[in-house]
């Protein structure tokens, strides 16, 4: 017998989620929408009714909308009184993935939030029947978070939550980044490429990282490596970009005013033993940031960084330039 498929999940209306949470989850780019509806200015809009704080579902610091004895301040007579603007997380409701069983949905939010079994439609689905999200909700709803979990990882205590706001409404607007979000929504526990939202993750990483620095950024588009070697510094990666880029990257790094860096060496749990190391370097004069990002198997890293005892050297050439002045500089990655 075939599964019924249930596309469009029809709300009870009885507002007791929004009634029954300790916080609500939210993310930068949520909260400047809310913050336009309501009339206000961001950064009131947070003191007045949000919190950056870890939870039992998700450790890392994470923003979130305060409650009031469970209550989200937004509940008037058990409605929405933001519904046009209102999370994503609530638009979403009860899915937390492209897809679920209703059994399983049903049994988190029997776990989590128990006072909704009695009124919640959900409640009224046989246990077999499949769930279906809305894709773009989805997508919209990951990017937002993988941008904001970035952000709040980096930033420390000083958090300007105008940073990922503009990060992710960049990308929330990227066909191809919104392709690899709904490719991961269909299972985010288990994707079937994860390998694809790592290397967006380590991307967005580096665009917020220049935005700190504010800096406008650019991205040198590797093309090829090599491992070459040189009497003076020994073996390192050579990387192939386009001519612009490799000019571009030259004239700043020999000016001397590449003064700040960042490097992230990320695992890459799809294809194991390889890593996509993300770097980006900036001119705080200049107020500009180059970043770069390329994948490199564990092997040769080991033999490049004598195991992780010493820095990574990465040089660039253009393409179809073989006698051409290399730039470049170390990394310091840990594998």
């Amino acid at each position: 017998m075939m599964k019924k498929v249930v596309r469009d999940f029809e709300c009870a209306m009885c507002g007791r989620c929004c009634a029954s949470q300790d916080l609500v989850g939210l993310t930068a780019y949520e909260l400047y929408r809310l913050a336009d509806h309501a009339g206000m200015e961001p950064a009131a809009f947070f003191d007045k009714y949000c919190v950056l704080a870890a939870t039992s579902l998700d450790p890392a610091r994470h923003l979130y909308i305060k409650t009031s004895n469970g209550a989200c301040p937004f509940l008037k007579d058990n409605k929405c009184g933001v519904y046009e603007a209102r999370p994503y997380a609530c638009k979403a409701y009860p899915m937390r993935a492209y897809w679920s069983l209703a059994g399983d949905a049903k049994a988190f939010v029997r776990a989590k939030y128990p006072v909704q079994v009695e009124a919640c439609s959900l409640f009224k689905l046989d246990d077999g029947y499949v769930l279906l999200g809305d894709y773009e909700l989805l997508a919209k709803q990951a990017i937002a978070h993988w941008v904001d979990d970035a952000y709040f990882s980096m930033a420390g205590d000083r958090a300007d939550l105008s940073i990922p706001y503009r990060v992710a409404d960049h990308y929330i607007h990227d066909e191809v980044v919104k392709g690899i979000a709904k490719r991961y929504v269909v299972d985010p526990e288990h994707p079937p490429s994860d390998h694809d939202a790592e290397l967006v993750y380590a991307q967005i990483s580096l665009m917020l990282q220049a935005a700190i620095w504010n800096a406008t950024s650019a991205f040198v588009p590797i093309e090829k490596q090599a491992v070459h070697e040189d009497e003076r510094i020994g073996k390192y990666l050579l990387l192939t970009a386009d001519a612009d880029s490799v000019k571009a990257l030259r004239m700043l790094v020999e000016s001397g005013r590449l003064d700040l860096a960042r490097t992230l060496a990320i695992a890459s749990r799809s294809r194991e033993g390889s890593y996509a190391i993300a770097a980006t370097h900036c001119s705080s004069s200049d107020h500009v940031a180059i970043g770069f990002l390329f994948e490199a198997d564990r092997g040769t890293l080991e033999e490049l960084t004598d195991k992780g005892k010493n820095r990574l050297y990465v040089f660039f050439r253009a393409e179809g330039v073989d006698d051409e002045k290399l730039a470049g500089f170390p990394l310091n990655i840990k594998i």
